[in-house]
């Protein structure tokens, strides 16, 4: 009956949360989601450390070419910008005579403009990254080959990315400012939604929404986890920042091995 439905090209398709994996396969969605987890914050920590090795070169090489980039695009952005600041200034002077108004204007709404674009190109450019080194750090995580090119091949999914990132922004702080309390859940809750855009290829909400699921179930041990690894990065920083050479890729491994952990890890594509 079961093989009748199954060819039944009037039956409703399933959708991607619902798809059942096959033996030795990473679980579906729904799968991991109903199977449950749990993990020792000690044990994911003390894997996390042996699997940082043959990452550390990746992720700063990684941030050394990001950050050269970012300071480009940054600088020609706040050239556009001050050319606007430039204008409204013209038109603040113009003032005096009545002739500056629509210049002012003119200047105030571009400077406006230029800001939330720059806001936004910031944001399509840092959330691809971020997913890539969090990839790099699930690959590490299930043992699959890790190559720097990670870092930068998930900008293929900008748009649910950047969707992501506004919601969150937007959720999070609206909950910092009402009570703060809802702002820290949903901060911890949200922490997976990156890696399951572009592991899973999940829609912005979709992704959203199966992370809180999933880590709805051991909230405060994911929320622990992620205390102790702000201490070991904060005391990594004392001596001039040195030891975050080694506690950063570890921060991002870590957060591999939770990811892997919960959800499993799909075959990685091929070169």
């Amino acid at each position: 009956m079961s093989d009748v439905i199954a060819q039944n090209p009037y039956a409703m398709p399933g959708s991607q949360l619902q798809e059942v994996s096959a033996p030795g396969q990473a679980p579906s969605i729904a799968e991991a989601l109903n199977r449950g987890y749990d993990f020792s914050i000690g044990d994911l920590l003390s894997e996390a450390w042996q699997k940082t090795k043959g990452t550390k070169g990746i992720i700063w090489g990684g941030f050394l070419v990001f950050y050269a980039a970012l300071f480009a695009a940054s600088f020609v952005m706040i050239m556009v910008m001050s050319l606007f600041g430039a204008i409204g200034a013209v038109g603040m002077a113009g003032l005096a005579d009545g002739s500056g108004d629509g210049l002012l204007a003119a200047g105030v709404f571009g400077f406006v403009l230029m800001g939330l674009a720059f806001l936004l190109v910031m944001l399509a450019v840092v959330y691809p990254f971020v997913a890539g080194i969090n990839m790099v750090g699930i690959r590490q995580a299930a043992g699959q080959p890790v190559r720097f090119g990670e870092v930068f091949s998930h900008f293929g999914r900008t748009l649910p990315l950047l969707g992501a990132a506004i919601l969150m922004g937007i959720l999070v702080n609206l909950g910092f400012m009402l009570f703060i309390l809802p702002g820290l859940y949903l901060a911890v809750a949200f922490i997976l939604t990156i890696p399951l855009i572009v592991e899973r290829k999940l829609s912005a909400w979709d992704a959203m929404m199966t992370s809180c699921k999933a880590i709805n179930q051991h909230w405060f041990k994911v929320f622990f986890l992620y205390i102790v690894l702000g201490i070991i990065l904060t005391i990594s920083m004392i001596p001039l920042m040195i030891g975050l050479i080694w506690t950063f890729p570890l921060f991002i491994v870590a957060q591999g091995v939770l990811y892997r952990t919960i959800f499993g890890v799909l075959p990685a594509p091929a070169n």
